[in-house]
C-alpha cells in the first residue's frame, strides 16, 4: 500500500502537538458567516464614532502637548528629519511618534483638528484590532469579539488616550502592538514563520512609537498560556528576538527618565511603594466597573502622611486575582490569560518604581483592558448561549451608558481651563492648581494665578514648580525680593531644577551681581545643555561684563535651537558694534530687518552707520525709529542733527 505524503500543514500540526498543541479553551462555535462579523464590527466603529465626536473639536491643553506641539521643534525637525527623529521628548524616545505630528504639521500647522482626527482615526482602527484579536483568540467567536472590541473602543478610561494629542504615542504604539498579537497568535495556530518576522517587525514599531511596547514578549506568553502551549526551552528559545529590543530600549529609556527626573525612588520608602503598586492593580480594575469621577490627575498620598486603608487592602485584592487565576488554571484558561494580560500591560505603570508624579492614570489601562474585556466577553457569550437574544437588551443600556461617560468625558478635553478646573473639582492636587494658574498667568490675570499658586502649595509644599512660576509672576510685577525667595526655595527642594537656575540667573545680573548670575546660569546648562532660555540670558550677562565674543558664541547656541529669532540676531549685532566691527554688525542686523521691521533694529543700525561715518544713513536709521516712538539719546541726536 503506497504511504500518503503529509501536507507541511500537517508536518507543522504534529510538530507544534510534541511541543505543547495550540489549544483554545473556548469551546468551538458555528463557523460565523462575513456579515455577521462584519455587522458586528461595524457597530463597534459606529459606537464608538459617535462617542468620540467631542475630541475632534478639541483644542491644545498646557500638559505636555506645548512640548509635542512645538512650533519651533516641528519647524526645524521637517527641514532636519534627523532632528525629528532622534530627539527625546519629556524623556522618551518615540521617532513614529514624532514623525506622526510632524505629518500633522504639514497638514493644518499649529492648528489641532488634524491632530485629534487622526487620533480618532488611529483608535477606530485599534478598535478593529481588537475585534480580529479577540475573534482569533476565541476561535472565531463573534460575541466575545464584539463585547471585547466595544468596550475598548468606547471605554471612558480610554478618553485620555485618544482626545489629548499628546498620548498619540499610546494609540500608534497599541496599533502596532495589537497587529503583532494578531500575528503571533497567526503564528503559533498556523506554524506560518511569515507571521513570526511580522511579529518582531510590529514590535519594532511599536517600540519606536512608545517604550511601553517593552512588556510585548511577555504579552507574547499570556497567548501561549490561552493555547496552552507547553513551557519548554524551545518556547523561551523562540522569544529571545522578541526581548533583544525591548531590553536595549528599556535601558536607554531608564536613562533618559532619570535624567529628566521623573523617577524619584527615594521620595517612598520601599513599603509605600509596594502598596502604591497593588492600590493601582485593584483601582484600575474599581475604575473599569465604575468609571466615575475620572480625572486626568491622579496625585500621590500625602509623603510622611498615613496612608488610606484602600492601599493597606490592595495587597488583599491581588492575593484574590491570583487564587481566582490558579483556580481557573486548569478548568478553562480565558480567565487566567486576561488576569495575566492585564498584570503584564500594567508592569510598567504600576509605581512600585515610582515615575512622575500620579500614582494611577487613566491613560495606563489603554491596552491592560483587554485582557479583562476579552473575560467579560466570553462571559457573555455564555450568557448569549443561555438566554439567546433577550442578552442583547440587557447589553445596551450598558453600551449606551458607557458611551454618554466617553462623550462627556471628551468634553473636558476641549481646553486647558476645562481640563484643570475639572481635575480641581474632582482631585485637587498641586499640579492641577499650577497648570490652571499658568492660564490666568497668560490671561494676565496674576492675582488669580498667585492665589492658585498659593492653593499648590498648601498641598505640596515642595512643589519647585509652583516656587518657580509664583516667582516669575513676582519678578515681572517688580518684586524681585519675593522672586528672589521662591527661586531659592525651589532650588533648595532641587538642586538640579534648571528652569529656576535659569531664572534666579536672570534676577541676579539684572541686580548687578553678574558673577552671581554666571554660576546660576552655568550650573543651569551644565545639567540642561539644550536649555535655550540659559543661552540667552547667560549672553546677556556677558555683554554686561563686556565679554562680547563669548556673548555671541551663547546668541549662536540659541540659534541652533530656534533659528529664526530676530532679537537674538540684533543682539549678536549690538556685540559686533560695540566691538567695533560694523560691517559684520550689520549685515547680521539687516538679517534681524528682514525676519521682523522692529524699530530697535533701525536704532541699532543707525550706530553702526554713524561708526562707519555714513551720516545720512544713520539720520535715516534714527528717524525712523524715533518715528515709531524709540527715544534717541539726546548726546546722539545731537550729533546727527536731528535737536
Amino acid at each position: 500500500m503506497k504511504k500518503k505524503k503529509l501536507t507541511r500543514q500537517q508536518v507543522v500540526s504534529a510538530k507544534n502537538r510534541k511541543a505543547g498543541p495550540a489549544k483554545s479553551t473556548i469551546s468551538k462555535t458555528a463557523q460565523v458567516s462575513s456579515k455577521e462579523y462584519y455587522r458586528a464590527l461595524l457597530i463597534v466603529l459606529i459606537v464608538t464614532f459617535l462617542a468620540y465626536i467631542p475630541a475632534l473639536s478639541a483644542g491644545l491643553v498646557n500638559w505636555d502637548d506645548p512640548d509635542y506641539v512645538n512650533l519651533q521643534f516641528l519647524t526645524r525637525g521637517l527641514s532636519d528629519l534627523k532632528y525629528l527623529l532622534t530627539t527625546p521628548i519629556q524623556g522618551n524616545y518615540h521617532p513614529l511618534t514624532m514623525l506622526s505630528l510632524g505629518l500633522n504639521f504639514l497638514i493644518s500647522g499649529m492648528n489641532p483638528w488634524s491632530y485629534h482626527v487622526l487620533n480618532v482615526i488611529l483608535h477606530l482602527v485599534n478598535c478593529v484590532l481588537v475585534f480580529h484579536f479577540a475573534f482569533l483568540l476565541s476561535n472565531k467567536n463573534t460575541v466575545v469579539a464584539f463585547i471585547t472590541a466595544v468596550l475598548f473602543g468606547i471605554h471612558p478610561m480610554h478618553v485620555e488616550s485618544v482626545a489629548w494629542i499628546t498620548e498619540r504615542k499610546d494609540v500608534l504604539y497599541g496599533l502596532f502592538f495589537i497587529a503583532g498579537l494578531i500575528s503571533y497568535t497567526k503564528y503559533i495556530d498556523a506554524g506560518s514563520r511569515k507571521q513570526y518576522v511580522l511579529t518582531l517587525l510590529f514590535l519594532i514599531l511599536s517600540l519606536l512609537s512608545k517604550p511601553a511596547a517593552v512588556v510585548f514578549p511577555l504579552a507574547l506568553f499570556c497567548i501561549d498560556v490561552l493555547r496552552k502551549r507547553r513551557f519548554s526551552v524551545k518556547l523561551f528559545v523562540e522569544k529571545i528576538p522578541f526581548f533583544v529590543f525591548p531590553i536595549l530600549l528599556g535601558i536607554l529609556t531608564y536613562i533618559a527618565q532619570k535624567q529628566k527626573g521623573a523617577i524619584d525612588v527615594f521620595a517612598f520608602d520601599a513599603l509605600t511603594r509596594i502598596l502604591m503598586g497593588f492600590y493601582g492593580i485593584m483601582m484600575y480594575v474599581v475604575k473599569m466597573v465604575i468609571p466615575v469621577n475620572l480625572s486626568p490627575f491622579y496625585p500621590y498620598a500625602p509623603i510622611n502622611q498615613r496612608l488610606p486603608t484602600e492601599y493597606y487592602l490592595s495587597p488583599l485584592f491581588f492575593v484574590g486575582l491570583m487564587v481566582i487565576c490558579i483556580y481557573a488554571w486548569k478548568k478553562n484558561r480565558v480567565v487566567p490569560f486576561g488576569i495575566l494580560f492585564y498584570l503584564v500591560n500594567l508592569l510598567l505603570v504600576l509605581q512600585f518604581l515610582p515615575v512622575g508624579s500620579a500614582v494611577i492614570a487613566d491613560r495606563y489601562t489603554y491596552l491592560p483592558y483587554i485582557g479583562l474585556f476579552f473575560i467579560l466577553g466570553w462571559l457573555f457569550s455564555r450568557f448569549v448561549r443561555r438566554e439567546g437574544n433577550k442578552a442583547y437588551y440587557m447589553l445596551a443600556p450598558v453600551i449606551a451608558w458607557l458611551s454618554f461617560l466617553t462623550y462627556k468625558q471628551c468634553t473636558i478635553w476641549n481646553d486647558s481651563a476645562a481640563l484643570w478646573d475639572h481635575a480641581i473639582k474632582i482631585t485637587p492636587s498641586s499640579r492641577a492648581y499650577d497648570n490652571r494658574a499658568r492660564l490666568f498667568n497668560d490671561e494676565k490675570n496674576t492675582a488669580k494665578a498667585l492665589e492658585y499658586y498659593i492653593e499648590a502649595l498648601k498641598i505640596n509644599a515642595v512643589d519647585k514648580e509652583a516656587y518657580t512660576n509664583r516667582g516669575n509672576i513676582y519678578f515681572n510685577a517688580g518684586k524681585y525680593d519675593s522672586a528672589y525667595l521662591d527661586y531659592k526655595q525651589a532650588i533648595s527642594i532641587d538642586s538640579a531644577y534648571y528652569p529656576a537656575l535659569d531664572n534666579m540667573g536672570a534676577l541676579l545680573a539684572m541686580r548687578g551681581k553678574y558673577d552671581s548670575a554666571l554660576n546660576s546660569l552655568n550650573r543651569c546648562l551644565n545639567i540642561k545643555p539644550d536649555y535655550v532660555s540659559a543661552y540667552r540670558n547667560r549672553a546677556l550677562t556677558l555683554m554686561e561684563l563686556k565679554r562680547y565674543n563669548d556673548a555671541m558664541r551663547d546668541f549662536e547656541s540659541f540659534l541652533k535651537y530656534q533659528p529664526n529669532d530676530p532679537d537674538i540676531y540684533n543682539a549678536i549685532g549690538v556685540c559686533l558694534r560695540l566691538s567695533e566691527k560694523y560691517t559684520e554688525a550689520l549685515a547680521i542686523i539687516n538679517k534681524a530687518l528682514d525676519i521682523k521691521k522692529d524699530p530697535h533694529f533701525y536704532l541699532n543700525r543707525s550706530y553702526c552707520y554713524n561708526g562707519l561715518k555714513d551720516l545720512d544713513q544713520a539720520r535715516k536709521d534714527a528717524l525712523t525709529a524715533k518715528a515709531a516712538g524709540v527715544p534717541l539719546d539726546p548726546p546722539y541726536a545731537r550729533e546727527l542733527g536731528l535737536e
